[in-house]
This record gives C-alpha cells, sequence and structure tokens, in this order.
C-alpha cells in the first residue's frame, strides 16, 4: 500500500498545475445555424474554426479567431408564386462562409485549470449562397428586386460565452457559444423581399488548446 502512496505522490508532483501559458491554439468543430427569412435556427451544419488566444492578462484578452462553414434554410412556401412575372424569391439555400475577426474576452472567472469567459469581436464574414442545385444565388437577378444587388462580403460583431478547462499538461478543451451579429441580410439571399432584417449565424464550438512557446 505504502508503494501505491508513493506512486500517487510521485504523479501529483510530476503533473501539478504551474502557470498557465500566455498564448494558446485552440482548433476544433462547430454546429452553426441561422435565423433569416428561411429559418429559425432550425437546421445545423458541421464547420471548422480555429483561434490564437493571448491568456497573460487576469481579466482581460485578446484573441485573432478564424473559420469556415455552412448554413442551410428551408420554407418550401416562403414567397412562392405561379405564373406571374413578378420576382420570386428562392425557398431554399445552403451558403458556405469563411470569417476572420479579432476579439477581445473578458474573464469571468480565471481559475488556475479553468476559466470562464464572455467576448466581443469584429471581423468580416464571407458567404456564397446556392440554391438547391448548388448554383449560385447571387446572379439569380430574378430571385430579388430588379436591380436589387449585393456584395458577398460584410462586417460582423461575433459576441460568445465561453468556457476553458486546462489540463495539467497546459493542454485544455473548450466549449463556445457564439452569434455572428451579421451586418447583412444576403445570408440567404433574401432582402427587400422579406421582412426579417439582418441574417444571424449561431455557433457552437468545441476545440482543444495546445499551449504556445513563451
Amino acid at each position: 500500500m505504502k508503494y501505491v502512496g508513493a506512486l500517487f505522490l510521485m504523479l501529483v508532483t510530476f503533473f501539478s498545475f504551474g502557470q498557465r501559458k500566455p498564448s494558446y491554439l485552440q482548433l476544433g468543430v462547430s454546429a452553426n445555424s441561422y435565423n433569416g427569412e428561411l429559418g429559425s435556427y432550425s437546421d445545423w451544419s458541421a464547420g471548422f474554426q480555429g483561434s490564437i488566444i493571448f491568456n497573460k492578462k487576469k481579466k482581460l484578452n485578446g484573441a485573432f479567431n478564424f473559420g469556415l462553414g455552412s448554413i442551410t434554410g428551408e420554407d418550401g412556401n416562403f414567397g412562392f408564386r405561379e405564373n406571374t412575372n413578378d420576382p420570386a424569391p428562392n425557398n431554399f439555400v445552403k451558403t458556405h462562409f469563411l470569417f476572420l475577426n479579432y476579439d477581445l474576452r473578458f474573464n469571468l472567472v480565471k481559475k488556475q485549470n479553468w476559466g470562464l469567459y464572455l467576448s466581443q469581436g469584429i471581423g468580416f464574414i464571407r458567404f456564397t449562397p446556392e440554391d438547391e442545385f448548388g448554383e449560385g444565388l447571387e446572379t439569380q437577378d430574378q430571385t430579388r428586386e430588379p436591380g436589387e444587388t449585393y456584395r458577398n462580403l460584410a462586417v460582423m460583431l461575433p459576441t460568445s460565452l465561453g468556457a476553458m478547462y486546462f489540463l495539467p499538461n497546459d493542454f485544455g478543451v473548450s466549449l463556445q457559444l457564439g452569434l455572428f451579429n451579421t451586418g447583412t441580410d444576403y445570408i440567404d439571399n433574401i432582402s427587400e423581399l422579406g421582412e426579417s432584417g439582418n441574417d444571424n449565424i449561431l455557433s457552437m464550438r468545441l476545440a482543444l488548446l495546445v499551449p504556445l512557446k513563451d
């Protein structure tokens, strides 16, 4: 029994928590859903997200974030028009997106081996809405009002709530819930023919934290 106790003490000493690293690489997968004319967080699609996190300060730190993914939405009755020459908005969309942003993270709780944070960022999102046949909707003028055009690059203001847990070897895991407050109503290609206002993307992320060198 004494050998078991000695071994336990050795392991505790070897794996004791030290000072957290000042920066981390965060890599993970996400589940994404959108709110707009063709859905309200009803369909989910996968994505990939990464971050470089600066973790030196007690309360306020920064992070660079990047990622890609897709969202889908469908409403078979939306904007349906038959035997007319009026614009007919799409009732299905699959949108691929890329984003890059910087955010400030306020640590609500920051302990030696775990933390809880709230973040607010600013960045850009690029998106490509497609119909059910995989054809780009941006060039399908008949799905919008005459003369209605848009760019597929927009500003976004992501807001997130997240938690991090660190293992004794400085690696860790994180869970984050975020809302991409996009500055566009065209994630689903529909704006003037709809009523919802700017589209938003909800993202849930599970990620691995990898310590970077000091």
